[in-house]
C-alpha cells in the first residue's frame, strides 16, 4: 500500500498564529507536569526519591544516612525528606 503526504498551505498570518497557539500549549503542558512532578521542589518527599535523585539503591542510601548523609525525619507522618541543598552539600564534602 503506498502511502500519500497531505500538505496543507496556510496563509502567513495563520502560520504565524499557529507557531504562537502551538508553543502557548506547549509551555501549559511542561508548567503543568513540572507542578506535578514537583521538579522544581528543594525537597525530596521519601527516602525512594531521595535515592533515585542520587541514583543510588534503597541499601546504599541507608548507609549514607547512618554515616551522616542530612535527612529529616516527620515523625507525625512517620516520613523521611530530604533537602538538595544540603545532601548536594554534604555529598560534595565527603
Amino acid at each position: 500500500m503506498s502511502e500519500t503526504a497531505l500538505q496543507v498551505m496556510l496563509p502567513p498570518e495563520y502560520d504565524e498564529q499557529l507557531k504562537k497557539h502551538i508553543a502557548s500549549v506547549l509551555n501549559e503542558v511542561v508548567t503543568s507536569v513540572r507542578r506535578q512532578t514537583a521538579i522544581d521542589s528543594p525537597w525530596l518527599s521519601s527516602k525512594a526519591a531521595i535515592a533515585k535523585w542520587l541514583g543510588l539503591s534503597d541499601g546504599t542510601l541507608t548507609i549514607l544516612i547512618k554515616s551522616g548523609l542530612p535527612v529529616h525525619y516527620l515523625p507525625n507522618v512517620d516520613k523521611t525528606v530530604g533537602n538538595k541543598r544540603e545532601i548536594t552539600e554534604w555529598m560534595l564534602k565527603q
